[in-house]
C-alpha cells in the first residue's frame, strides 16, 4: 500500500499544482479583464468630458451670438424708433413755433388798427393755437402708443427668443 499511498500523494501534489496554476491563471485573466474594463471606462469618461466641453463651447457661442446680434439689433430698432419719434416731435414743435410767431406778428399789426379787431384776432389765435396743441398732443399720444407697442413687441420677441434658446440649450420644454 505504500506504493498506492505514494501514487495518491503524487496525484494530490499534481492536482494541487494544477489547482494553483489554474487559480493563478484565472487571477491573471481577472486582473487583465479588470484592467481593460477600467481603461475602457476611463476612456469613455474622457470622451464624455470632451463632449461636455464641446457642448458648453457651442452653447457659449450661441449665447454670445444672440447677445451680439439679435439683442443688439432689437435695441438698435427700439433706439431708432425713439429717434424717429423725437425728430418728428421736434419738427412739429418747430412748425408750431413758426406758426405762433406768424400769428403773433399778424396780431400785433392788427392791434394797431383797432382794439376790437385785436380782441377778435386774439380769440382766433387762441383757438387755432389750442387746436394745434390738441392736434400735436393727439399725434404725440398716438406716436407714444405706437412706440410703446413696438417696444413691448420687441421685448416679447427678445423674451421668446431667449426662452426658446435656453429651452433648446438646457433641454427644457
Amino acid at each position: 500500500m505504500n506504493e498506492e499511498n505514494k501514487n495518491l500523494e503524487d496525484q494530490a501534489k499534481d492536482a494541487q499544482g494544477q489547482a494553483k496554476e489554474s487559480a493563478s491563471e484565472k487571477a491573471k485573466d481577472f486582473k487583465e479583464s479588470t484592467s481593460e474594463a477600467f481603461d475602457s471606462a476611463k476612456a469613455k469618461a474622457s470622451e464624455i468630458a470632451d463632449d461636455a466641453k464641446e457642448m458648453f463651447g457651442k452653447a457659449k457661442e450661441k449665447v454670445t451670438e444672440f447677445i451680439n446680434e439679435d439683442a443688439k439689433e432689437m435695441y438698435s430698432n427700439a433706439k431708432e424708433k425713439v429717434s424717429e419719434f423725437t425728430e418728428e416731435a421736434e419738427e412739429r414743435l418747430g412748425e408750431f413755433a413758426v406758426t405762433a410767431k406768424e400769428k403773433a406778428k399778424d396780431l400785433a399789426e392788427d392791434a394797431k388798427e383797432t382794439y376790437e379787431e385785436t380782441k377778435v384776432k386774439a380769440k382766433e389765435f387762441a383757438n387755432e393755437a389750442s387746436e394745434k396743441l390738441n392736434e400735436f398732443a393727439v399725434e404725440a399720444e398716438e406716436k407714444l402708443e405706437d412706440l410703446a407697442e413696438d417696444v413691448k413687441e420687441t421685448y416679447n420677441e427678445t423674451k421668446e427668443k431667449t426662452k426658446g434658446f435656453f429651452s433648446k440649450l438646457f433641454g427644457k420644454k
